[in-house]
């Protein structure tokens, strides 16, 4: 801004300047060439008298007109010219006349020839390069016309239009410093407050909200500075309170448990909530902003869905298998619409049901199996009972037989029934209610005692490995309760050879391995061998008396001491079990 005043002042200061110029030297052009007008007049009417006696005193000789011209010459320093009335040039103190052209078209002597009264103009002269005044003067001597023409270049006028030149360069030289610093020292004065008044528009902008400014003036800046604090002061509350609002709002949006996204009209996102990422399996720092749903809602029923609430003004619910991250999604939408009915986008609420419909699936599937099991046993009691009553009782061998199926049968199912509430029972811990300093080696060994015979009859060694003697902060029934089934399991899948119990340091973790030396059991198995009655051989797990919970027991035990539990195997190589138990501190 400054430079603009400074260029104003400068730029008015050269118009005014020239105008100013231009009108003195028209001026005293104008009044200069009426003086020598005025005295090119009278001395051509001189000359026009000289002329007349010197042709009328010739007597009979021939008259000099050169002569004459030159004569006249030397006394007025002025250019004089004889022509005839033809227009043809007789004599002439600058050029020779017979190489000058006609001169009848010259303004100054076709006026003179045509009113008889002496003539003035002022024109430029190609032959000397230079504006010239021209007087013509008719002269009548008997019968014979002649025009005396009387020229002069016009010095004094470019002289005064030289001078004038001068003196306005020098004015607006002058003018211009004057200005300059006239212009500096205004603009200045002026444009402080506007710099000050900018400066805390950019503070602003920046985020400053409460910035004041200080400016005493009293006219229109002052005004505006008053304005402007009283802007800044509820720009700044305003926005506080918006923070405040985003804050509390984001915080609200943060802490539900299911994705939320708005869109506009355009399907562009507006507002989304960090769990949304989460479900989605994105990364947190993912920029969606303002940027089209489409970057991250990768489904076309989820887009039917947005443009189906948008077009209705309907809400929309559907329940859907999200291929691109393997989860069940339920999808609510809803349009935005405001007070005035007005559709201007709508709400995505993203809800994660996949553990939901995995527990129902797994409550199914247990129900199913729990119906199964026990009805097996069941069945085979009931069928020797009934045999019984219907007369086998009476034969001791065969009754006996019975009796000791349907033993074995109850002994099964009461162990089923035990595992049942058992696994129902840790699964609804969340820590160790009851707990004391467990060595895992003595109950290894006990394990061992327990087991020992089993293992023998099936010609299995068992054996052990220490790093050291570990104690860990557990029921001891419990952790005896993991070994039993592990080793339990791996005799039963184990035709020869040998299952080990090692036992070391592993980092902050007591690493625990189970191997055996058994059939083992194919990939395809691996994932779902902690399932509840899940049997890698299901033939063979039934016929050796297994409930096909034990594996799922340990995990859950494993899983309460906050543990790890993980299985690698493969057909007729073996099984080895890792648990993990953290150390105590």
């Amino acid at each position: 801004m400054r430079k603009k005043i400074v260029a104003s002042y400068i730029l008015l200061i050269i118009i005014l300047t020239l105008t100013f110029s231009l009108i003195m030297m028209r001026s005293f052009n104008n009044m200069m060439t009426l003086q020598i007008q005025e005295r090119f007049l009278n001395e051509g009417l001189l000359v026009k008298t000289l002329f007349q006696k010197s042709y009328e005193a010739r007597g009979a000789e021939p008259f000099d007109f050169m002569g004459f011209v030159a004569e006249v010459h030397d006394e007025t320093r002025t250019r004089i010219t004889i022509i005839d009335e033809t227009g043809v040039v007789l004599a002439d103190t600058h050029e020779n006349p017979a190489k000058m052209n006609n001169h009848l078209n010259r303004e100054e002597v076709s006026n003179a020839v045509s009113t008889g009264m002496p003539s003035t103009s002022v024109r430029y002269s190609n032959t000397v390069k230079a504006d010239f005044m021209y007087v013509a003067v008719p002269v009548k001597i008997d019968d014979t016309r002649f025009i005396v023409r009387v020229s002069k270049q016009l010095v004094e006028i470019q002289l005064v239009n030289t001078q004038i030149i001068n003196a306005s360069v020098f004015s607006m030289i002058s003018a211009a410093i004057i200005a300059v610093v006239l212009s500096l020292y205004v603009s200045k004065k002026i444009t402080k407050p506007i710099d000050t008044l900018t400066v805390a528009a950019n503070e602003i902008a920046d985020g400053d909200f409460g910035r004041k400014i200080y400016i005493t003036a009293q006219d229109q800046i002052g005004e505006l500075a008053i304005a402007f604090n009283k802007m800044s002061s509820n720009l700044n509350t305003s926005m506080n309170e918006l923070k405040h609002r985003n804050v509390e709002l984001e915080a609200i949006l943060n802490s539900m448990i299911n994705g939320i996204i708005a869109v506009d009209q355009n399907k562009n996102i507006i507002m989304i909530n960090k769990f949304c990422f989460e479900i989605l399996g994105l990364p947190i720092d993912y920029v969606v902003q303002n940027e089209s749903m489409y970057k991250i809602v990768r489904n076309d029923e989820v887009a039917k869905m947005v443009e189906e609430s948008m077009v209705s003004g309907m809400s929309q619910v559907r329940e859907m298998p999200y291929v691109h991250i393997d989860k069940i999604l339920r999808i609510y939408v809803n349009p935005i619409i405001t007070l005035e009915r007005e559709i201007i986008g709508s709400i995505i609420v993203i809800q994660d049901v996949t553990q939901v419909r995995k527990l129902e699936q797994m409550r199914s599937d247990f129900v199913s199996n729990v119906s199964h099991e026990l009805k097996t046993p069941l069945t085979s009691i009931r069928g020797f009972v009934d045999t019984l009553k219907n007369g086998a009782i009476n034969q001791p061998e065969t009754a006996r037989r019975f009796l000791d199926i349907i033993d074995i049968e109850s002994d099964r199912l009461y162990r089923l029934i035990n595992d049942i509430l058992l696994l129902s029972e840790i699964e609804s811990m969340d820590r160790e209610p009851e707990s004391q300093a467990v060595d895992l080696q003595s109950v290894v060994e006990e394990v061992f005692d327990i087991l020992d015979q089993k293992a023998s009859d099936k010609k299995l060694k068992l054996n052990t490995t220490f790093e050291q003697r570990f104690t860990i902060m557990a029921n001891r029934d419990r952790i005896k309760q993991m070994f039993i089934n592990l080793v339990d399991n791996a005799i039963k899948y184990t035709e020869r050879g040998e299952v080990s119990v090692n036992v070391s340091s592993y980092g902050s973790w007591i690493r625990i391995h189970v191997r055996d030396t058994g059939i083992g059991f194919a990939e395809i198995h691996k994932d779902r061998l902690f399932e509840r009655f899940y049997r890698a051989d299901k033939g063979r797990s039934r016929s050796q008396g297994g409930t096909g919970l034990g594996l799922s027991i340990v995990k859950h035990i494993v899983l309460l001491y906050r543990g790890k539990i993980s299985v690698e195997s493969a057909p007729g190589e073996g099984t080895t079990f890792e648990i993990l138990l953290p150390k105590q501190s």
